[in-house]
Parts: C-alpha cells; sequence; structure tokens
C-alpha cells in the first residue's frame, strides 16, 4: 500500500482533522483513546492481515512505529 494512501484512511478510520504524517504522535491526537486502538487493530487487519494485540501499542508512539509493526516492506512510496 502506498504510505500516501496508508495515511489517508488512517486519518479518516481514525475521524482525524489533523493531517497524519509518519511522524504524527497518536497518543497526542485529540481523538486517541481505547476505542482508536480497536479502531486501529481492526484497520491493520483488515488491509495487512496482521493482528496487532493491545499490548504492542505501549511501543506505539508514532505513525512511523506503527508501519513498522505492521512491516514496512507493506508499503511503498
Amino acid at each position: 500500500m502506498k504510505t500516501s494512501v496508508f495515511l489517508e484512511k488512517l486519518q479518516e478510520e481514525l475521524e482525524e482533522d489533523e493531517t497524519l504524517t509518519p511522524e504524527t504522535n497518536l497518543k497526542s491526537l485529540e481523538s486517541y483513546d481505547s476505542i482508536s486502538l480497536l479502531t486501529i487493530i481492526a484497520f491493520v487487519d483488515e488491509n495487512f492481515s496482521k493482528i496487532i494485540e493491545t499490548k504492542h501499542f505501549k511501543d506505539i508512539e508514532t505513525v512511523s512505529d506503527l508501519m513498522n509493526v505492521i512491516g514496512i516492506e507493506n508499503f511503498e512510496a
């Protein structure tokens, strides 16, 4: 998936007004809460067939961290 498409889809899923970049700190987003975690887990499963356990989110600060957990090989410039 193109990185730009991923960022756009993630922004839509999170219903976030702020434009997301790989450097965006997820925990600083106004809409970031436990429902957001579930939304991200479902989004990743649906788009990448990868399950992220909630315990991994303690290490995920930025969108880039999330992309690394998904597997950077799944993204193209």
